[in-house]
């Protein structure tokens, strides 16, 4: 996906104890941008192959600082987790922050939480896992979301905080 880019080096006593770990490497680092400092890439180690181990995508995740940065005193923080399947049958679990600009009663929050359902299914399942990870790493889909959100009631932010692989396809 971001093709094959030495992302870390790890400790291991035994290279099978490496199979199965996780790695997180910065989005920025990966692919040269540095407006990607707020994301990490989780990669998961499938094989290793002599002081080499290949990974494939497991998810990203946006520090918690980033987030931090957009909630303030009198507005509120609407926080939504969707699980979808992708076209290629990766199964996603899509967990994401938007911030409104004043505090909300109930209704305006749980009409946020269905707005961000919506859209998400109508790009999700017709997307694959390559494109699901551009779109989100491109800020594409946040933009997307936020803007369209704006009518239910003007957001401030919005970002997927992390987006987990529940199910990888057998490959």
């Amino acid at each position: 996906m971001f093709g094959q880019v030495a992302v870390t080096e790890t400790p291991a006593t035994d290279p099978k104890t490496l199979i199965g770990r996780n790695v997180y490497a910065s989005v920025s680092d990966i692919l040269g941008d540095r407006s990607k400092d707020a994301m990490q890439a989780v990669m998961k180690i499938e094989r290793v192959e002599g002081r080499n181990a290949y990974t494939r995508f497991n998810g990203i995740v946006t520090i918690r600082e980033h987030i931090a940065r957009f909630v303030r005193k009198r507005s509120q923080k609407v926080e939504s987790v969707e699980d979808f399947e992708t076209k290629d049958g990766w199964k996603l679990r899509f967990k994401s922050v938007m911030v409104l600009n004043r505090n909300v009663n109930a209704s305006v929050k749980k009409n946020a939480r269905a707005h961000i359902r919506k859209e998400l299914e109508k790009t999700v399942p017709v997307s694959t896992i390559d494109g699901i990870a551009k779109l989100i790493v491109s800020g594409k889909l946040q933009n997307s979301i936020r803007k369209s959100g704006n009518r239910i009631y003007p957001v401030r932010f919005f970002e997927i905080s992390k987006l987990e692989v529940l199910k990888a396809p057998a490959s």
